[in-house]
């Protein structure tokens, strides 16, 4: 039960985060302005990061940093974990983020958007030939970094923030990076596999680095393109049973392959998913269905498209072994498919339920005068979000089929339909002279998983 305890006491300290927001103004009421007890800047500005926002518990303290982006009727944000550090002296990493969009439709309805950090599934491909993780047919395995219970004291974990910076006129970056992050190797085979390998380190793998970057740019047009930039560093040791060394390239198998999983559930309101081009409209997934088009989220009565998650099919395959590294392929391409949802998946991402929908909703409690005016308080807000972020039974993954333990670039993008050509915009100055086209206001809330990153180990 050792490693049980340092995983109870982490998700519990998780819970700090919630204090200083939940004392403050935004709780009950609101005014523009009163987010700068929280974060110490406002939702007036035009970009910020504060990356130390510190929280004092009994049994441990916390920190997080928020970084912020606002042009007119867009804002982005981040919102993520620094360290938790535990009153015996132990500290906690663990890279929980929750991105998210705030907007305005060319027809003026309120959209929100949001993404949390999650998982990374391996499969080792022997079901159907079809270069997809069928899970419950073939071996397949999560991969859930979390610094606690480090079995390598010679690698010492560390967080910083990549501050928001304006790269150009309409162009703004943020992110965060983790050193030495440790991630255990979870089983999805079985019910009693799932719970021994979360809560005991059986596979324990060391990952040089994380780096997660959000890249935002504003088009001409009113679309706002935003990549989340993915960068994952080789595992450099991995552990049996937190005692026994083993080589990484002795795990990796040719048949191997990784997927990035996302989950999306809209919090209020109405709204379908579709495909792209031919706007077919989706049901929820029960099993593995390979797609062959983009996917659309559409809000309202009229199915306004609102987003466009661009899946980068190509991505490239480098080896960090050796220096400087080598580019083994820059032209190899990823498949898309619907999962149906199992058991495991709701578990790894149950704890960040109440967080993300907690952070969220006071973040457009306080961006939108549309939502104030429809709820009475933020605590109206928070619990219908909890509520819808269960209730979701939408996951995709993208699978790159040719692996072989080798460092991944692979870049979804998002297109978030603004109302921005049709303003003049008082945050950077720049004149814009298309008319607005007044109509009724809609809110939708998502929290998509995106974690299109890989596990690296050393080639053989």
């Amino acid at each position: 039960m050792e490693g049980l305890r340092p995983r109870l006491l982490a998700i519990i300290a998780i819970t700090l985060l919630m204090v200083p927001i939940t004392v403050s103004p935004l709780a009950n009421a609101y005014q523009p302005g009163d987010e700068e007890a929280v974060f110490g800047h406002t939702f007036a500005e035009e970009y910020w990061t504060n990356s130390s926002i510190a929280i004092t518990g009994s049994s441990a303290n916390a920190s997080f940093t928020a970084s912020y982006v606002h042009v007119d009727d867009f804002q982005a944000f981040l919102i993520a974990f620094n360290r938790i550090n535990m009153s015996d002296g132990k500290q906690i990493i663990i890279p929980y983020q929750l991105f998210g969009m705030h907007y305005k439709t060319p027809e003026e309805q309120d959209v929100f958007i949001g993404a949390i950090f999650a998982f990374l599934l391996v499969h080792n491909e022997s079901y159907g030939n079809n270069d997809l993780p069928d899970i419950g047919n073939e071996d397949a395995w999560y991969i859930v970094p979390m610094t606690n219970n480090n079995p390598w004291p010679e690698y010492t974990p560390d967080v910083e923030a990549i501050p928001a910076t304006k790269i150009s006129e309409g162009h703004y970056r943020f992110g965060m990076r983790y050193y030495n992050m440790s991630a255990r190797v979870v089983s999805s085979m079985s019910n009693a596999g799932f719970a021994a390998s979360l809560l005991f380190p059986i596979l324990t793998v060391m990952i040089s680095e994380i780096v997660i970057q959000y890249d935002i740019v504003i088009q001409n047009n009113g679309e706002v393109h935003v990549e989340t930039l993915y960068t994952i560093g080789q595992a450099l040791k991995a552990k049996w049973l937190g005692l026994f060394d083993v080589d990484p390239a002795d795990i990796i198998k040719d048949s191997m392959e990784i997927s990035a999983v996302h989950y999306l559930s809209v919090f209020t309101s109405k709204y379908n998913v579709t495909t792209a081009s031919s706007g077919h409209t989706l049901s929820p997934p029960e099993h593995t269905t390979p797609l062959d088009e983009n996917l659309t989220i559409r809000v309202g009565d009229d199915n306004e498209r609102a987003l466009d998650i661009r899946l980068g099919r190509q991505y490239q395959l480098l080896n960090e072994s050796t220096d400087p590294w080598t580019t083994v392929s820059n032209n190899e391409t990823a498949t898309v498919a619907l999962l149906g949802a199992r058991g495991g998946d709701f578990l790894l991402i149950a704890w960040q339920a109440p967080l993300s929908a907690f952070l969220f909703s006071h973040v457009a409690y306080g961006l939108s005068e549309t939502v104030r005016s429809r709820y009475g308080s933020v605590t109206n807000l928070v619990a219908n979000a909890t509520k819808e972020f269960h209730s979701s039974q939408w996951w995709y993954s993208v699978t790159f089929p040719k692996w072989n333990g080798l460092r991944v670039h692979q870049d979804p993008t998002y297109v978030a339909q603004t109302n921005l050509a049709q303003t003049t915009s008082t945050t950077t100055g720049a004149t814009i002279t298309f008319p607005k086209i007044p109509t009724s206001y809609l809110i939708i809330g998502g929290v998509v998983v995106i974690v299109v990153i890989a596990l690296v180990m050393r080639r053989r």
